[in-house]
């Protein structure tokens, strides 16, 4: 580039003395000599000086953009260089520099600085609007925030990116805690390790996730007990079978047809819910004597000491969902057994023949408050 820009100037420089030497009849006005070793001369090196002032700007500002994407880095910055899904709690505000991309795959987030293009709608969203599901999302220039807005949340990010975490409750941690203790899987789902904490439970997971807290997954699927449910699938009919058998559960009746349903697509309740978790805990139900029922477990609950106040009004107030199974049952873990024999650990421990101080080396490295 420089050379050509010179050889330009050069030219220029030559036919204006052309030009100069023409129009005085012939006659020159400046000696060849001093075009040759003076002026042109001078002309080419302040060319050059003007094409390095330009190369130095663009480079200063290539160099700028680089070190600020390094200090973002330095300063808990990450980068993906093709759309990749990511846990989050409510309150985690996520900073996208202007080209940078979100995808909301469960839960809820919004916009709250900046501008963000829906690249999927064709449309700009300002602060306050909320991201659609499925809709790929651009940072516009000048970037912008999102804050997660659920109890939990999948996104995937594509570009470079910054996480403030909020002081929330972290149920993916319960979750990862959960899964690494033996006691907690996914549904399948492709995305937030699947484990769709962002969906409403069945009866189904709440059997399931019973069974596994009492220690007694691995009786349920080596029983050979019959299933007098015609409404379970395949996956469960062990755990359905044998948990009738053992009088953990009589389904929801009789349908129409007479034929006895367990009600496996059922959404299970917060109340529900906590009956499995005293019952876990040796409390009944039933009999002459209950300890409780199941229209006032959640109260009972708190008076025996597994759930606090505040998780109650939390459990009254909000929906339940699968995040909520989650911190319930990890908690529970830590409730006293209604003979004072322990744990709920201990007696999950020793029923499924796992080694207590491995289930409780994965809880020491939680760092999750309760509500309080």
């Amino acid at each position: 580039m420089r050379r050509l820009a010179a050889g330009l100037l050069a030219l220029i420089v030559l036919i204006s003395c052309a030009a100069v030497y023409a129009a005085s009849g012939g006659e020159s006005l400046i000696t060849q000599t001093y075009l040759e070793e003076t002026y042109v001369p001078g002309v080419l090196e302040q060319a050059q000086a003007r094409v390095e002032e330009k190369t130095q700007s663009i480079y200063q500002s290539a160099s700028s953009v680089l070190e600020g994407r390094h200090s973002a880095y330095l300063n808990g910055g990450s980068s993906a260089s093709a759309l990749t899904d990511y846990r989050f709690k409510e309150g985690d505000v996520l900073t996208l520099p202007a080209g940078s991309g979100v995808l909301l795959l469960a839960g809820g987030a919004s916009v709250s600085t900046g501008t963000l293009v829906d690249v999927t709608a064709g449309t700009a969203l300002s602060a306050g609007a909320a991201l659609t599901a499925r809709h790929r999302g651009l940072a516009a220039e000048g970037g912008g925030t999102v804050t997660v807005t659920s109890d939990t949340a999948v996104l995937s990010l594509e570009g470079t990116y910054t996480i403030v975490p909020s002081s929330g409750v972290d149920y993916n941690a319960l979750a990862d805690a959960l899964r690494d203790m033996g006691l907690f899987q996914g549904t399948g789902t492709a995305y937030g390790s699947g484990y769709d904490l962002e969906v409403a439970p069945t009866r189904l997971v709440g059997l399931v996730m019973f069974l596994r807290l009492i220690g007694e997954e691995g009786a349920a699927l080596s029983s050979t007990a019959a299933n007098p449910f015609v409404d379970t699938p395949a996956w469960c009919d062990r755990y359905v079978a044998y948990a009738y058998e053992q009088g953990y559960t009589q389904g929801i009746g009789p349908g129409l047809d007479g034929r006895l349903y367990f009600g496996a697509n059922t959404n299970i309740t917060a109340g529900e819910y906590v009956t499995f978790l005293l019952r876990a805990l040796g409390y009944t139900d039933s009999g002459a004597s209950p300890d409780f029922t199941w229209s006032t477990a959640l109260d009972r609950a708190v008076e025996l000491g597994v759930l606090t106040s505040a998780e109650r009004t939390a459990l009254n107030s909000g929906s339940f969902l699968r995040a909520q199974v989650v911190y319930l049952s990890y908690f529970a873990l830590s409730a006293p057994l209604k003979d004072g024999s322990g744990i709920l650990l201990d007696k999950t421990a020793a029923s499924s023949g796992v080694d207590k101080s491995q289930l409780q080396a994965v809880m020491d490295g939680v760092a999750v408050s309760r509500l309080s």
